[in-house]
């Protein structure tokens, strides 16, 4: 037992060391300021705080919520993407929040919400959550449910166990998610699949389990988060890269990076298998009646767009293609993620209509013909 520890030690240290050495290359590397410098913003993306309250959920964890608008006025539940918080709706909710009751929160273990008590993180986990947010935020009646990225994988989690919140769903709006992480081909042929930053961490998976328990160590965590959390030129351009369009504003692919770098390893972690491992075909049936529109950009390295078709192939649901946007589209794409909220909102799309689109979409182009 004994020299398992001094093992496991000595793999920690030769992390934080290659960590340690790693940061300060990448400091020579980008010494000539590959990052803007960023003008001050009339209102900073993340700067919008809403009502704070607290609510409990599952596994001990206490839930931050913040609510925006009129309490008698439409709802609108936002779940956030992995390693942001539900500051990422900053967009969303600056355009809507004088005329929509808006209810945010940050998904265990990220922003304010604490960790699981049993430390295990999965979708059940966070669609209890999302069910325990809204049986104790939002007031009886109506509401309209918006997911990115894992919070899509969250809704899809919450509307197939619970019940409850299917049957007051008045529209669902899921961004840059996908129901399945699994493999295959599409009716033309085309691989599906996550593209190589998952494929890459995919490979890697096994290999992370074994690490995780030394990952986890105070120790090992702590010093781990210090280095990523410091100011990094290196992780803007990882962001840029895999996490947005080739046309994103500055401001957002900085404030995409200072999410990412201030979430844990712990949740990093923890989420990896769930993510890797998605498969929420079942939430999208439970949404057969419930009008759904999902929102995809054609430079999303993340969730790509063919895995937004997939879904749109074998559900009711809309598609919209969204041009020169990556993975972050609901800060890319503010305006127009908000004019589909509000479609949804004002009960301007109906389930009942098929609207399958023939062939994809990009936004703004026609719509398809109604099968």
């Amino acid at each position: 037992m004994a020299r398992r520890g001094v093992m496991a030690a000595g793999i920690g240290a030769a992390l934080l060391g290659g960590a340690a050495v790693g940061y300060a290359a990448e400091r020579a590397l980008v010494r000539s300021r590959l990052v803007p410098d960023l003008p001050p913003s009339e209102t900073p993306l993340g700067s919008i705080g809403g009502e704070p309250s607290t609510v409990a959920g599952p596994d001990g964890i206490d839930v931050a919520v913040e609510s925006y608008g009129p309490p008698d006025a439409q709802q609108l539940v936002l779940a956030h993407g992995w390693v942001c918080t539900g500051r990422a709706w900053h967009e969303v909710v600056r355009r809507l929040k004088d005329r929509y009751r808006i209810v945010t929160f940050d998904l265990p273990g990220h922003g304010r919400t604490s960790s699981p008590a049993s430390g295990q993180y999965d979708l059940d986990l966070l669609g209890d959550t999302l069910a325990a947010v809204v049986d104790a935020s939002t007031r009886p009646g109506p509401l309209v449910v918006s997911g990115h990225s894992l919070g899509g994988m969250s809704v899809l989690n919450a509307v197939r166990r619970h019940r409850r919140v299917t049957e007051r769903l008045r529209g669902a709006v899921l961004l840059s998610t996908t129901s399945s992480a699994k493999g295959g081909r599409s009716e033309d042929g085309e691989r599906l699949g996550m593209e190589w930053g998952i494929r890459a961490a995919a490979r890697l998976d096994r290999g992370i389990r074994r690490m995780v328990p030394t990952l986890r160590h105070p120790r090992v965590t702590s010093a781990a988060d210090r280095l990523t959390s410091a100011t990094s030129d290196l992780s803007y351009l990882l962001a840029r890269w895999t996490g947005v369009g080739p046309d994103a504003d500055p401001e957002v692919v900085a404030f995409t990076r200072h999410m990412a770098t201030h979430s844990s390893t712990d949740v990093i972690f923890g989420l990896l298998e769930a993510v890797l491992g998605v498969d929420e075909d079942g939430g999208l049936d439970a949404l057969a009646d419930v009008p759904t529109t999902l929102l995809v950009g054609t430079h999303d390295r993340i969730t790509p767009l063919a895995l937004s078709q997939r879904m749109a192939d074998r559900s009711a649901a809309r598609l919209r293609i969204l041009d020169d946007v990556g993975h972050m589209s609901l800060l890319e794409a503010g305006e127009r993620v908000v004019e589909v909220v509000v479609e949804h909102l004002e009960g301007r799309v109906r389930a009942e209509e098929d609207t399958r689109p023939t062939h994809a979409q990009a936004d703004g182009a026609p719509a398809a013909a109604d099968a």
